[in-house]
């Protein structure tokens, strides 16, 4: 259930949710390659006008997302839910503790 939130699935949503497993050609580790998980913030005049009268964090990232923008949370979550990475590779390098809310 705990993994169903952080990836933003609701408790009757299908899903897989991949565990790395690990072979010879991977040394036991379960991933082959490397990926990138990216956050962009474009800055428009109004996070712009945000940014200069010094709103709070949680202001600006409030805005950022109205327009469209993504977290790097947001971006591991992706590429958890397609198969791509492992929830708990993605828990080694980023912070999820505010998907828990």
């Amino acid at each position: 259930m705990k993994e169903r939130r952080l990836l933003g699935l609701s408790p009757t949503e299908p899903a897989a949710i991949f565990r790395a497993v690990g072979c010879e050609k991977c040394e036991y580790q379960g991933y082959r390659g490397r990926g990138a998980i990216l956050e962009i913030l474009k800055i428009d005049g109004g996070l712009d006008e945000l940014i200069a009268r010094r709103a709070t964090a949680r202001e600006i990232l409030t805005a950022a997302r109205s327009k469209g923008f993504k977290t790097l949370a947001d971006d591991g979550v992706r590429l958890v839910r397609s198969g791509s990475t492992s929830l708990d590779e993605l828990m080694r390098v980023v912070d999820l503790t505010d998907r828990m809310a």
